[in-house]
């Protein structure tokens, strides 16, 4: 059994050690989780991935809870925290394996053709993987010009990129925001931020770089969790978007006594994006599906989403 240091056991109670770190230090836990990882799948269960996400899930809320109880008692800590760290080991290898199999599959599959790949340059990129603003009727038009719309998404997440920003939902984004202070978590490369800056919106871009092995981070994106970039900017507004499911981080959000206004781009499904518990038992914010702010991210898609969180005032 692994002892622990007091010092250790916080900082991974609250996030503040990235997986990779954790995985160096702690590489028994790992051939644990890819035994586990085997047996599941060997249960042939229908949705295995959303089976694991929730196993470690429980695991994980249930060894927090004895430690929290315990008082942080050296025998307890030593015992369960073993089990929050597989279970951040267990998300990040899924997120690995998921997006080692979107390449596989465009690999073998079908790359874009010169047609296509020209069209979506054209309609999405200024240069290379660098997003611009999406203009709604361009897209459209040419949309239904490429051949192989599939594989558009599969080939831009192994660069960390997981939708596209339309014109009309920064412009909706920055009325909505207005001038009131503004803080985006998990950023990832910043282009939210950017595009927002853009619209003279008052943006702060935060990551905790822990997807370095996907997103080359540019220098105006702060590296920060989101609990220490809430407590530093303590903002009126906060934006992520497509947060990891069932991450650690966006129940600060709803804890951060200045936030007014969350707003959260993503799909509805808990299974690919955000902190469902989160969003539903929070207490002090409403929550709004808005249906209209969701048509306006691209590509188009029926599981597109964006929730907008309001605290109920008193």
């Amino acid at each position: 059994m692994r002892n622990f240091t007091s010092d250790t056991a916080k900082k991974i109670l609250a996030n503040e050690i990235n997986v990779e770190t954790l995985l160096t230090q702690y590489p028994e836990y790992k051939q644990e989780v890819l035994d586990e990882l085997r047996v599941l799948k060997s249960n042939h269960e229908s949705n295995i991935v959303q089976a694991i996400i929730d196993k470690y899930t429980a695991s994980a809320k249930m060894a927090k809870n004895k430690i929290m109880k315990s008082g942080m008692n050296e025998t307890t800590v030593n015992a369960f925290l073993p089990h929050i760290i597989k279970a951040r080991f267990a998300i990040y290898l899924l997120e690995q394996l998921n997006t080692a199999a979107a390449a596989n599959a465009s690999d073998k599959n079908v790359k874009f053709n010169l047609w296509d790949g020209m069209i979506l340059q054209k309609l999405l990129f200024r240069k290379g993987f660098e997003r611009k603003p999406v203009s709604l009727g361009l897209f459209r038009l040419g949309w239904k010009l490429v051949m192989h719309k599939k594989i558009l998404m599969p080939l831009v997440n192994q660069k960390g990129i997981y939708c596209f920003y339309s014109k009309p939902l920064i412009g909706e984004l920055a009325k909505l925001i207005g001038g009131k202070s503004c803080l985006e978590i998990a950023a990832g490369d910043g282009t939210l931020t950017k595009f927002l800056i853009g619209k003279n919106v008052g943006c702060k871009a935060t990551d905790d770089y822990s997807w370095q092995h996907y997103i080359s981070y540019p220098e105006f994106v702060e590296k920060a969790d989101a609990k220490t970039a809430l407590h530093k900017y303590n903002p009126e507004v906060v934006l992520c978007s497509w947060p990891v499911p069932k991450n650690p981080y966006e129940k600060h959000v709803f804890q951060t006594g200045s936030v007014d206004m969350y707003i959260v781009i993503g799909t509805r499904n808990p299974a690919y994006t955000g902190d469902f518990d989160a969003y539903n038992n929070n207490g002090k914010f409403t929550m709004e599906l808005n249906e209209r702010l969701s048509s306006l991210i691209v590509p188009p898609s029926p599981e597109n989403a964006v929730y907008i969180f309001r605290r109920i005032q008193k």
